[in-house]
């Protein structure tokens, strides 16, 4: 009889699987980043990439997206505009 309450109670155990968990997170630029955001990775003094938080079989890694990063620029016309004074 005790063998078949081992012989029982162990598929019960197999039959659970082993998933990574739904937060996942990458480490960059000392940061947590959700899976799925999009930063801007600094390598070294010199090298700037956009890349993705992806999940790869159950690790979550960076994809690269594109070289360099991009930047927000005020056109001249939107700082002359700020730059002036009603009255």
């Amino acid at each position: 009889m005790a063998m078949s309450i081992g012989f029982y109670a162990m598929p019960g155990l197999s039959l659970s699987p082993a998933f990574a968990g739904q937060e996942c997170e990458c480490l960059g630029n000392g940061k947590r980043i959700k899976e799925g955001g999009v930063v801007c990775l600094q390598i070294g003094s010199s090298q700037r990439y956009l890349a993705r938080c992806e999940r790869n079989l159950n690790n979550t890694s960076w994809k690269k997206i594109s070289d360099g990063c991009p930047t927000a620029q005020l056109s001249p016309w939107a700082t002359r505009s700020s730059a002036r004074i009603p009255g």
